[in-house]
């Protein structure tokens, strides 16, 4: 299955990976509730793909959303 990445924010492609399998502990998917998955994730059985909405680093940043400002608002991350 190919799992393509893209940024929820600006739209830009974040990656592409190519798996035999989806580990939904591997990927972080097991954090998600239902609704999230629901707003996050798309899959194409038909084409064997999964589209996956996240952050690039360049918006996590704009967003004031990296590890260091997180650290000091004490955000916590789930992976």
């Amino acid at each position: 299955m190919k799992i393509f990445y893209n940024c929820a924010h600006c739209g830009a492609a974040i990656d592409v990976i190519e798996v035999d399998q989806v580990d939904e502990v591997k990927f972080g998917f097991d954090c998600l509730t239902a609704e999230e998955r629901q707003d996050i994730i798309k899959v194409d059985v038909k084409e064997n793909t999964m589209h996956v909405h996240s952050l690039c680093d360049k918006c996590i940043e704009t967003l004031g959303l990296d590890e260091k400002k997180a650290v000091q608002q004490q955000i916590n991350f789930l992976h």
